[in-house]
């Protein structure tokens, strides 16, 4: 679905990305994985035009939009759901009254039918009985569900998860993964997560991308993670402070 060819990003004299190839499948969960650092949020907001790479080209369902305008980016934003890891909720809307919001501005539809359809959406993430509480009544992993309800709405093809489980205790952290593999395996869609949070990688992935030093280091399935005895990986794998990694 997105294709990554030679990706470079530098700000001021630190080069983040130094080369990055990549394809991302269709419908298929590809963890990001990567010490801080390493790019991998600036890899995503490139593939949605938030960040423009200083070179290289990336490709949507065949179409080059590296180059694109403000403009020509937003029916091309249309198809994603890009969820960062502090959720942007209004403070000042319900729950259901967020969701709503990309229907009424999106589908220019009427407010009742757009707080009808939000409650639908936020049923798919087990949020339907706190519908009309604001953001400042529920939890962080509350708050992160309901951002991914409302990316929902203009039903995208492919979904973008920044670091959607950092911070949320283990109860939490598996409902959100139930809720990723359920946009993959049920819903059919494209599902991207950056993350550093080993036991959601290893439990949810199709598919694990390694970025070190900024390209990609390894990539595979997560067998091919519990296999490799490259020892960069190993280290990063079992969290061990000594090693070969260069920070």
């Amino acid at each position: 679905m997105i294709v990554f060819e030679g990706i470079r990003k530098a700000f001021g004299d630190k080069l983040v990305l130094e080369g990055v190839d990549l394809s991302i499948n269709d419908r298929e969960i590809t963890y990001i994985i990567g010490a801080s650092g390493t790019g991998k949020s600036v890899l995503m907001k490139s593939a949605v035009g938030i960040l423009v790479p200083d070179s290289g080209r990336i490709i949507v369902d065949g179409i080059d939009v590296t180059g694109f305008s403000e403009a020509r980016w937003q029916p091309v934003r249309t198809r994603y759901a890009m969820v960062f890891q502090h959720p942007n909720l209004f403070d000042s809307m319900t729950l259901r009254e967020n969701v709503a919001l990309p229907l009424r501005k999106h589908r220019r539809i009427s407010r009742k039918l757009a707080l009808d359809a939000a409650l639908e959406f936020l049923r798919m993430v087990l949020m339907q009985d706190k519908a009309d509480l604001m953001p400042s009544e529920v939890g962080p992993s509350e708050r992160k569900r309901v951002s991914i309800a409302r990316a929902l709405t203009l039903d995208p093809d492919c979904a973008i998860l920044d670091e959607p489980t950092t911070g949320l205790d283990v109860v939490a952290s598996r409902t959100i993964d139930d809720l990723i593999q359920r946009l993959a395996h049920e819903l059919g869609k494209t599902v991207v997560v950056v993350s550093h949070d080993l036991r959601s990688i290893f439990g949810v992935a199709d598919r694990i991308v390694f970025l070190y030093k900024g390209r990609v280091h390894l990539d595979g399935q997560p067998e091919v993670f519990r296999n490799s005895r490259d020892p960069v990986v190993r280290q990063f794998i079992g969290g061990e402070p000594d090693g070969p990694m260069e920070t």
